[in-house]
């Protein structure tokens, strides 16, 4: 509390400061076109009082309000720089000298004699009043100087007024004093109104240093977390060649082993070297499977996991999961069921072997902790209005079930600094966690529920797929890569606040990237690589962001058709998909941004896959 109002105080004098130094140099230029105005409205004045009054008194007169103007201006005058503010001093000055020349204008109505001008007086109070009035606006910032001048000025022809008498003399006096307290306090509204411009200011400015230095940190975490991005990437692909070379050395000495137990047990054995022999073959097999495991774990991590798309249904796949765990469920006396909902017919295009890798651990699992009862797989296919389809495999045991301590890190026990206990001695945590990083790459999710009254287990996994347009089967074996490759995106802004938001959210949507602030920056850039897709700002360099954007579908190259995606300020809807761009609304949010981003990468499978929030 001690530092904040330490901060509150130092921050109060700073705009009282401020504050002084705007009515200074409001005063030191105001003060220096005053002084001719009282010398040529002086002269003015003297011609009507001629006549009335003496030659010398006149002249004395005269030249003391020049000599009081000049003396006035000479103080002002060093203050015309910026950097010779009116000391207190030469203030203090000023404020004599106005108080002298206040009371020379009041003076004159008092020099009128009886041979003068018959508009001799009225010229005198009209003069007073213009002069009282001008110093009201020059002198308004500082009201003690708006008073010296104006006081004696008011006050003492008021007092001739009152000495003529009468109820015209009277009244004139009245005025005069009301006038004087009317320009006063209009003086003081105008201090008040300069202190809160002045502190209005101060707080913009504060303000707008905040923001740089808050862009200016953006920018910063940005390009560390870029940096450790890239780092960690390298990590994970040097990681991955460490474990895809470990795998092989041991996938040698293994295949001899699994050799060797399958020689062993075409001899003839009997007995229990028989058993012995097959108990060798099946860890054999077991280790292998967890090697391939483990190499398709390091592989996700790197981002070197690609998945091969055919045609494959629902039917298919039921049928390759009884084919594979019919004989094995009936051994231990279980009883397997496959169940097709909805279009099971339909072809999608995905990688069949991964689909069946993940049933494949579930439906291992649900057989090997199920003693008696049964072992269901259903599978449906729902297709939805953008014509993709969703396939959901829900795998239900009657076995034991998993204890609910298990249950909340159950898929990510490969990432948990503790494996839970049940997890480890049972060995299924591995492939749980594969099965759920496989489900996110094809934008999907898994999951695992208590069976019917808490009996047994539901595992599921369900997976947005396209689904195959082809007439005949020529393109099967097609690689489309689904790695966890970081998208290239060119953004194009010259503000820097705006651009150092853009650049904030991209990064956070595993995106690396470019920023220009021009078109023709713009049209370099996509000359130069290749982009996913384009984020023109709300202001350019160069031209508008329309322009932009018709400088991009204009390109005599395949990068003209990247996806655009435009900032448009008042869009009535967050997100407008146009024919040539999609459109979002500014001032951006993160999930508008990520919302267009997937509107515009609709058609690229790989690029939408990508395009994910990271922490």
């Amino acid at each position: 509390m001690g530092e904040q109002a330490k901060g509150a105080n130092a921050r109060q004098d700073d705009i009282s400061q401020r504050v002084r130094e705007a009515r200074l140099r409001l005063i030191a230029r105001s003060g220096l076109t005053s002084g001719p105005m009282n010398v040529f409205n002086a002269a003015i004045l003297a011609v009507f009082l001629s006549g009335g009054i003496s030659p010398l008194v006149l002249a004395g007169w005269v030249a003391a309000v020049v000599l009081v103007s000049g003396a006035r201006m000479a103080v002002l005058l060093p203050a015309r720089k910026p950097d010779h503010p009116l000391s207190p001093r030469m203030m203090r000055a000023f404020l004599v000298l106005s108080f002298l020349m206040g009371t020379l204008w009041g003076v004159t109505p008092w020099m009128v004699g009886e041979g003068a001008s018959p508009y001799a007086l009225l010229a005198a109070i009209v003069f007073i009043g213009g002069m009282t009035a001008g110093s009201a606006l020059t002198s308004a910032a500082a009201p003690s100087a708006v008073l010296a001048y104006n006081a004696p000025a008011m006050l003492i022809s008021a007092s001739y007024m009152a000495y003529l008498g009468g109820f015209s003399g009277y009244l004139f006096a009245g005025v005069m004093v009301m006038f004087l307290a009317v320009t006063c306090k209009l003086a003081r509204g105008f201090s008040a109104t300069l202190t809160d411009a002045v502190r209005t200011n101060f707080e913009l400015e504060e303000v707008r240093r905040q923001t740089e230095a808050q862009a200016s940190a953006m920018t910063r975490l940005a390009e560390h977390n870029d940096l450790a991005a890239r780092r960690a990437e390298d990590q994970a692909r040097a990681n991955a060649a460490v474990l895809a070379n470990m795998s092989h050395e041991l996938r040698t000495p293994l295949n001899g082993v699994l050799g060797m137990a399958h020689l062993l047990e075409e001899a003839g054995l009997e007995g229990e070297p028989a058993r012995m022999a097959a108990r060798v073959r099946e860890s054999g097999q077991a280790l292998a499977r967890m090697l391939g495991d483990v190499v398709d774990v390091a592989r996700i991590e790197a981002g070197r996991l690609e998945l091969n798309l055919e045609d494959v249904t629902a039917a298919s796949l039921a049928d390759k999961i009884n084919r594979t765990f019919g004989q094995q469920a009936a051994h231990k006396g279980l009883k397997l069921n496959t169940e097709l909902d909805g279009d099971s017919d339909r072809a999608l295009r995905a990688d069949a072997g991964r689909l069946f890798q993940m049933a494949q651990v579930f439906v291992a699992n649900a057989i090997r902790f199920t003693d008696d009862g049964s072992v269901t797989v259903s599978l449906r296919t729902q297709l939805d209005q953008s014509g993709a389809a969703r396939l959901r495999v829900t795998v239900r045991d009657t076995g034991s079930g998993v204890p609910e301590s298990s249950r909340p890190r159950l898929f990510d026990s490969m990432t948990q600094d503790v494996v839970d206990t049940h997890i480890r001695e049972h060995g299924t945590g591995l492939g749980l966690h594969l099965a759920k990083r496989l489900a996110g790459m094809m934008q999907g999710r898994v999951g695992y529920e208590p069976g019917p009254a808490g009996e047994g287990s539901v595992f599921w996994y369900e997976v947005t797929l396209p689904v195959s347009v082809k007439a005949d089967r020529y393109a099967d074996g097609e690689t489309l890569s689904m790695t966890t490759r970081r998208l290239r995106m060119l953004a194009v802004e010259s503000d820097p606040a705006r651009r150092s938001v853009l650049l904030g959210y991209l990064k956070s949507f595993n995106c690396v990237v470019t920023c220009v602030t021009s078109s023709s920056e713009l049209v370099s850039a996509l000359g130069a690589a290749a982009y996913d897709a384009v984020v023109v700002g709300i202001k350019l360099d160069d031209c508008e962001p329309e322009e932009a954007c018709d400088d991009v579908r204009s390109l005599p190259s395949t990068a003209a058709m990247t996806p655009v995606v435009r900032l448009v300020s008042d869009l009535e809807d967050p997100v407008r998909v146009t024919a040539s761009e999609t459109q979002v609304r500014a001032p951006v949010s993160a999930e508008h941004l990520k919302s267009a981003l997937e509107q515009a990468l609709a058609g690229d499978m790989a690029a939408a896959a990508a395009l994910r929030r990271i922490a």
